[in-house]
């Protein structure tokens, strides 16, 4: 009988634990779906308060890593208009005049917030970004202006698959000293141009 009873007792502190881990399991997934939206709240709110004026990125590589971040939201929420045109301005901060000048900014605005239907229309999502090393990044001089070659990976997926898509930036710096994207240029992991890919970029501006 005694044996019975243990059995019995056993039996239910077992379902009780049972029933509090899935509880448990429950709470948490609930949780983190809840802080997911917030989390990219967060990232896009800190974007936006830069004052890239007063703050411009100090290096070539600082400058991709900040237009990386702005990629990020652009390819990998669900935001309004409203914040792809905010986060459209300040990443013009980090242009080039020669390049704003291919990109007029309502003609741009408006093939970048297409360009964004497509990603969320076919599920794809761009996860994760890196940037070269800093002594991976390479200078030169063309027409008495410094330039700076940095690459940068992207990490993409699409349903159950992924890419890694790799871009070389040209960045030039201005009589401020400060780095502005010039062009890119869709490449291999070794920085060697390649004629086909999946580009997250729809800047004009490619490097020749």
């Amino acid at each position: 009988m005694k044996t019975v009873v243990r059995t019995i007792i056993f039996g239910i502190i077992i379902a009780a634990l049972i029933v509090a881990f899935y509880f448990y399991l429950s709470n948490r997934t609930s949780s983190n779906e809840e802080k997911g939206p917030d989390v990219a709240r967060t990232e896009l709110e800190t974007v936006l308060s830069k004052d890239i004026s007063k703050d411009y990125p100090g290096t070539p590589r600082a400058v991709i890593k900040w237009h990386n971040r702005i990629l990020q939201l652009y390819y990998n929420g669900k935001l309004e208009n409203e914040d792809i045109t905010k986060l459209c301005d300040q990443d013009m901060l980090l242009w080039d005049p020669a390049l704003l000048q291919l990109n007029p900014r309502e003609i741009y605005l408006n093939s970048l917030i297409g360009s964004i239907a497509d990603y969320r229309a076919h599920g794809r999502k761009l996860q994760s970004s890196d940037v070269a090393s800093t002594d991976e990044v390479k200078y030169a001089m063309k027409d008495g202006k410094q330039l700076a070659y940095v690459l940068a990976s992207y990490f993409i997926t699409e349903g159950s698959g992924y890419t890694r898509v790799y871009q070389n930036y040209c960045l030039r710096q201005d009589s401020s000293g400060r780095w502005k994207i010039l062009a890119f240029q869709l490449c291999d992991s070794l920085g060697n141009p390649i004629d086909s890919g999946t580009s997250i970029d729809i800047l004009e501006g490619t490097m020749q």
